[in-house]
């Protein structure tokens, strides 16, 4: 009676600290990225900074805002998870005139990440073109993929 006590208690034991493990939580930012912006003055071609920016994106069901910051140097946007082959975003310096459409066009694939994680999206042949130029004068790409957010993938001359 007492081994099977032991041996109840060493079997309970076991399954409670087996459970766990470091990839049962998806922590790590392992999910689908952001395409990274910052902005440039086009006649210099240094770095700029924003007083203020006011961003919006079509995902699908009309426009969205997702961005409204001021001393801004980089935004990262969201692109659209569906099937679509390109994401539309309108950019702006005053929130009564958000004007400036940039059209992001790309091919996803999927990607496993982890169990807890599962699959994310990356975007890759990415090309960007300024459909209306208002404040957005012209685009810089700097990156023709989106696998993560670390690098800058796209910059607005302004």
């Amino acid at each position: 009676m007492k081994f099977l006590k032991i041996f109840l208690l060493s079997v309970f034991l076991l399954s409670l600290f087996s459970c766990g493990s470091d990839d049962d939580i998806c922590i790590g930012g392992e999910a689908t990225p952001r395409m990274k912006l910052k902005f440039k003055t086009k006649s210099t071609g240094k770095m700029k900074t924003l007083d203020s920016l006011y961003v919006k994106v079509n995902y699908g069901n009309g426009w969205l805002p997702v961005v409204a910051k001021a001393k801004v140097d980089s935004v990262f946007i969201p692109l659209r998870v569906d099937e679509s082959p390109f994401t539309e975003i309108l950019v702006g310096v005053k929130k009564a005139e958000i004007n400036s459409k940039v059209k992001v066009n790309y091919t996803t694939a999927t990607q496993y990440v982890s169990p807890a994680c599962g699959i994310k999206k990356i975007y890759e042949n990415v090309t960007a073109q300024l459909e209306v130029s208002d404040a957005v004068i012209d685009l810089e790409q700097n990156q023709t993929q989106i696998t993560d957010e670390n690098k800058t993938h796209l910059f607005l001359l302004f």
